[in-house]
Order: structure tokens, then C-alpha cells, then sequence
């Protein structure tokens, strides 16, 4: 599997979702934590207009990565949890996120850390 990937996600029907023909993923919702990561990315918790956000990620850090994720658990049906970190902002997540069993047509298994650049 590719080393970096990339997803350009959009606002649709009030919730984010990406697509990946490659993947077989049409309007895959992220949920639990990572559309609250998806509103603070692409700056839409501050302005509500914004309706798409694209990012490249792996499981080895990017040039200027924007956000680290570490993982910090497994829910027992192939999805992961994991701790955010976006170390030029200061922020952290007040607790997990969660990353559905997707993840895993992405990566062999769940990395134990993914780097995103935001585009």
C-alpha cells in the first residue's frame, strides 16, 4: 500500500465523508471525535462556510506535518482510537478520536502513529 495517501473530504448532509473508488468507499462518514477533528483542519469551527478539507497522510511523519496522531486503543471490531496532537497550534483534542475499520484499506494494520498534511 502507498506510504502517503490522500483524501478530500466535504460536507454532506451536515456530516464529513470522503470517497475512494480505488477503495470501494462512497460517502464514508467520519464520526466520533474525527469530524470534530475534520472542523478544526479545515477551519469550519471557526466559520461554518468552509465545506471541504484535503489532506495527505502516513504512518512516517510528512515535510511540515500538520497533525500527529497516536494510537491509543482498539474498540475489539478492527476500528482504533487516537490521541491528537497539532504541536504548531497547540492544541490537543480533549480526548480520542476514533478511526473506523476504513482505516484499514489504507494500511495493513492500524499504524501506531499518522502523520497529516493539510493541503
Amino acid at each position: 500500500m502507498n506510504n502517503v495517501n490522500f483524501i478530500h473530504s466535504y460536507i454532506y448532509n451536515g456530516a464529513w465523508v470522503f470517497d475512494d473508488e480505488s477503495r470501494e468507499l462512497d460517502k464514508e462518514p467520519f464520526v466520533a471525535g474525527a469530524d470534530i477533528l475534520l472542523d478544526v483542519m479545515s477551519g469550519r469551527d471557526k466559520d461554518e462556510s468552509k465545506e471541504s478539507c484535503s489532506f495527505y497522510f502516513g504512518q512516517t511523519p510528512l515535510p511540515d506535518w500538520d497533525v500527529k496522531l497516536t494510537k491509543n486503543g482498539i474498540d475489539g471490531h478492527d476500528g482504533t482510537y487516537y490521541l491528537v496532537d497539532f504541536p504548531e497550534k497547540s492544541v490537543k483534542a480533549e480526548g480520542p478520536i476514533w478511526l473506523c475499520p476504513a482505516l484499514l484499506k489504507f494500511f495493513v494494520e492500524s499504524p501506531s502513529e499518522i502523520f497529516v498534511k493539510i493541503k
